[in-house]
């Protein structure tokens, strides 16, 4: 694996309606809603940075399933269903750059509303775990005048998989319905000495894991903390 730069940009604070504010889908099937926030121009919400959404329920929207749509860091066009909460917040895994679309497949029980969050966790990093002699350098760089702490994430769990598509199909072959589209179950596990940093900090990888990520705890508004990644054993 070749080195690598995953990064955090400056962001705002935390808000629910940013993408879509509060709406009562009720025409009844798949609707869709009106992307109006305050990060919305002509029907295209474009994050600050990229960071996962958020919906809001007013009701029990806990039989309801969400497709998010937009793009990626990178880009690349994403879409991740999401299970709705009762009285609450359902979040995406994958961090939007923008957001195009958001569906619904039947009437919600009350009001709705997409947003951020306050802490942000850039998109997990696949790395090859399946290299003799494991191992992966990290060193996470902070702008000077930041402050906010910032976590470094491991899983073990297969970050590429979606539920009804297994094996992975290639791009825009998804086999699956739009609303089975899933992100998998993901466990984080902090790294064991990359957690709450506030100032430039080493560490390193000695054990196969799946995926890297990593964490804002604050919000921030300048600067820019990156994490370096190079993975030992490259191979052609």
């Amino acid at each position: 694996m070749r080195p690598r730069i995953i990064s955090i940009s400056p962001y705002a604070a935390a808000d629910a309606d940013a993408v879509a504010t509060s709406q009562t889908p009720a025409a009844g099937g798949i609707q869709e809603l009106t992307i109006d926030g305050v990060f919305a121009t002509a029907g295209v919400a474009t994050m600050d940075a990229p960071r996962q959404a958020v919906i809001t329920s007013a009701g029990d929207d806990t039989g309801r399933v969400f497709v998010v749509t937009g793009t990626d860091a990178k880009g690349h066009g994403i879409a991740e269903a999401v299970a709705g909460a009762n009285a609450g917040t359902a979040t995406t895994v994958r961090a939007f750059n923008t957001v195009t679309s958001v569906k619904v497949d039947a009437n919600t029980a009350g009001a709705v509303q997409v947003g951020t969050l306050s802490v942000v966790n850039t998109d997990w990093f696949p790395v090859d775990y399946l290299q003799p002699d494991f191992q992966i350098g990290l060193s996470l760089i902070i702008g000077a005048a930041l402050t906010p702490d910032f976590d470094v994430e491991l899983t073990l769990d297969n970050v590429l998989d979606y539920q009804g598509n297994n094996p992975i199909p290639g791009r825009g072959q998804w086999v699956a319905s739009e609303f089975d589209r899933f992100h998998p179950a993901v466990t984080a596990v902090d790294h064991d000495t990359l957690i709450t940093v506030v100032a430039n900090a080493t560490g390193n990888v000695a054990f196969p894991v799946r995926a890297i990520r990593m964490v804002s705890n604050q919000v921030f508004t300048v600067d820019t903390v990156q994490l370096n990644i190079v993975q030992g054993h490259h191979g052609s």
